[in-house]
């Protein structure tokens, strides 16, 4: 009874320490740091037209590769928070700040009843403190919000199998969450896949030939999960119709024109040559990424770590083949199919991509040290191994206040606001090294004034054009090469300003006097 109460105690002393360094680290300083480029500034348009203008979205946010759209979960879940804390864009960064807070928690809770305490604590120190989850949760974007969902997808699975069935509605349910968040979180299916086809054999093997008798609930379960997927998927479904299959060309011209999974696409690898260079180089390099990157950055250390890593982990496992965990099996049917997935994808692979396996990555390490089973081996190895993992992610942590904030864009976004006059037709363009053409972010506060700019593709209607020179690389800005500038008519400059520490802005008039 007495060691109970201490563990007990003991668990809420740590989940006290690690959740209040969670909240730190995800909300200290979060509007001075705020990253806001382009998406943020679209996002936020995007839902506040929703609830100023009543005009629901049936697609999501345009991915960067492809030219497809990804399903409008996202804004959905930005909708509330926008709403209370418009005109100002920091709603949905809080909600996603907190809801990194919550996996925290969660990733404990989910590691503790499936793995055990020792292995709980371990992972949840390294997810909590990572530098990779700490700043993908500072800011609001699509991926972002992933660890979440798929960690939860990754419980269910484990609950569906060996607890209940209707769990296989829940995993459904969060695929179809993920696949709105990232296309590449297509690679989860291959972890919920595994173990339902696990699940489905061991059904067979005590039913035999009376499967579809003995199991009909069960496969009611399964259908509706399949239903539930493809009713998520309506308003993409409905918009390729309604576009001559945009996404479905565009997904298809990623997976075949541009070869984007051809491994003899790259010069030097023909033949067997492409599949050994897979291996000993595609392979090798996004298991670093994804195992060793979100802690450790991109450095020379990161492939003998993953050899030492790799050879304790398969030592392991020839050891226990036939004792694996259930919740280790349904890890590796997450884990692995993503790292293979990811290394045959022949372009760069973004941090952001690979979001969705962080709670995998970090439930990985603290199995891997929850294994050793001498107590001074296990303290002598993870000691150094979390001095390292801290000092490298003290490093990566953003913070620190930008030399451009969002303040600043909306003191900017003011002092051209001062400059059109009463119903006057007003465009902004953007020069800037993050090659957003339309400033979105600045468009954004613009578009929370009573006089918005115009739409982007009814630029020609504008009688004044402000160019926000950030690059400053350009003296003559009517020498241009940009379209919205060389079509704009007259071309009469009213005034240059400059924002103090920041762009220099031209006012451009249509006007003749």
């Amino acid at each position: 009874m007495l060691s109970l109460i201490k563990r007990i105690k003991i668990e809420h002393l740590f989940l006290f320490t690690i959740l209040s360094l969670s909240i730190f680290l995800r909300f200290y300083n979060l509007s001075g740091s705020l990253m806001f480029q382009g998406d943020q500034g679209r996002d936020a348009m995007v839902v506040a037209n929703i609830f100023k203008h009543f005009d629901p979205v049936f697609i999501g946010p345009v991915t960067s590769i492809g030219n497809m759209y990804l399903g409008p979960f996202y804004y959905y879940f930005m909708l509330p928070f926008l709403w209370l804390s418009y005109p100002s864009p920091m709603g949905p960064v809080y909600a996603v700040a907190g809801l990194s807070v919550l996996t925290v928690f969660l990733i404990f809770k989910i590691t503790k009843k499936i793995f055990g305490s020792k292995t709980a604590y371990l992972t949840t120190v390294f997810f909590a403190l990572s530098g990779s989850v700490v700043n993908l949760a500072r800011f609001s974007w699509n991926p972002n919000t992933a660890p979440f969902f798929s960690l939860l997808m990754f419980y269910f699975t484990y609950m569906a199998w060996k607890k209940d069935g209707k769990y296989w509605l829940l995993v459904s349910v969060c695929f179809s969450v993920l696949i709105q968040l990232h296309y590449v979180t297509l690679l989860s299916l291959s972890g919920a896949g595994i173990i339902l086809l696990i699940q489905i054999l061991e059904k067979i093997k005590i039913h035999k030939n009376k499967l579809f008798i003995k199991e009909k609930q069960f496969l009611k379960i399964i259908v509706c999960a399949v239903l539930i997927f493809i009713l998520s998927l309506t308003p993409l479904i409905l918009f390729d119709l309604k576009h001559n299959f945009l996404n479905a060309k565009s997904f298809s011209k990623i997976l075949i024109k541009e070869e984007s999974f051809d491994l003899e696409r790259k010069a030097g690898r023909k033949g067997l040559a492409a599949i050994t260079k897979f291996i000993s180089i595609d392979l090798r390099d996004r298991a670093s990424q994804i195992l060793l990157e979100p802690s450790f950055s991109i450095n020379q250390n990161n492939h003998w770590l993953l050899f030492v890593l790799l050879f304790f982990s398969i030592t392991y496992l020839i050891k226990n083949k036939n004792k694996l965990v259930d919740g280790e099996i349904i890890l590796l049917a997450y884990l692995v199919p993503g790292i293979i997935g990811v290394s045959l994808y022949q372009h760069q692979v973004y941090e952001h991509y690979i979001a969705y396996l962080l709670p995998f990555t970090y439930i990985f390490y603290g199995l891997f040290f929850s294994k050793f089973k001498n107590k001074w081996l296990m303290f002598v190895l993870f000691l150094p191994f979390l001095v390292y993992f801290i000092s490298v992610n003290i490093k990566k942590y953003s913070l620190k206040t930008n030399d451009w904030t969002l303040a600043d864009m909306k003191r900017t976004s003011d002092e051209i606001y001062k400059r059109v006059g009463e119903n006057e037709k007003y465009n902004i363009v953007l020069l800037s090294e993050s090659k957003d053409l339309y400033g979105m972010n600045y468009r954004y506060f613009l578009s929370t004034k009573e006089n918005e700019p115009v739409k982007m593709e009814d630029h020609q209607t504008a009688q004044k054009l402000f160019v926000i020179n950030e690059e400053k690389k350009q003296n003559n800005i009517l020498n241009s090469d940009i379209y919205e500038i060389i079509v704009f008519p007259n071309k009469n400059v009213k005034e240059i300003f400059q924002i103090e520490n920041g762009p220099e802005i031209t006012v451009i008039s249509s006007y003749n006097k």
